[in-house]
């Protein structure tokens, strides 16, 4: 678990960016709404399993650069819900679903100091996307600030 030269935890503020509403059909802002509202609470969680103090903020504004804290920008690129129906009723990978993110750690003085892209596809529940990516960037952040913290 990777801590701050103090010995306590590192703290990352969350802010995910769901999209521009205007830029987006009235059905995808749906889509995109709601799985951002089921993604941005299991990141938070996520992140806890690996040992960091977390909190989702509205707004950069609100992430307060102090030693020790870190703000993950999250940002949604594309989603496709798939087709439900054609998942239970096709199967063998017809009707899956999609998310592909974009993710950004910036230091307390404001500086990205690391950037990454992500995706994946399902073809069970769309819930499953969300879940892996959280998995997988608490574990990459896990990784790279412990390296920072060693330093």
């Amino acid at each position: 678990m990777p801590l701050t030269s103090s010995e306590e935890k590192i703290h990352i503020d969350v802010l995910c960016d769901r999209g521009n509403q205007e830029e987006l059909k009235s059905r995808q802002w749906q889509y995109r709404n709601e799985i951002a509202g089921f993604m941005e609470p299991n990141l938070v969680r996520r992140l806890g399993d690996y040992g960091f103090s977390s909190a989702l903020i509205g707004k950069e504004t609100e992430y307060k650069k102090a030693a020790g804290t870190y703000l993950l920008k999250v940002a949604i690129e594309s989603y496709n819900p798939g087709s439900a129906a054609a998942r239970v009723l096709v199967g063998f990978g017809a009707g899956a679903c999609s998310l592909k993110c974009h993710y950004e750690l910036l230091d307390s003085k404001g500086e990205t100091i690391l950037s990454w892209d992500d995706g994946i596809g399902t073809s069970q529940h769309w819930k499953r996307l969300p879940v892996a990516l959280n998995k997988k960037a608490g574990a990459k952040l896990s990784q790279y600030l412990a390296g920072v913290s060693q330093k």
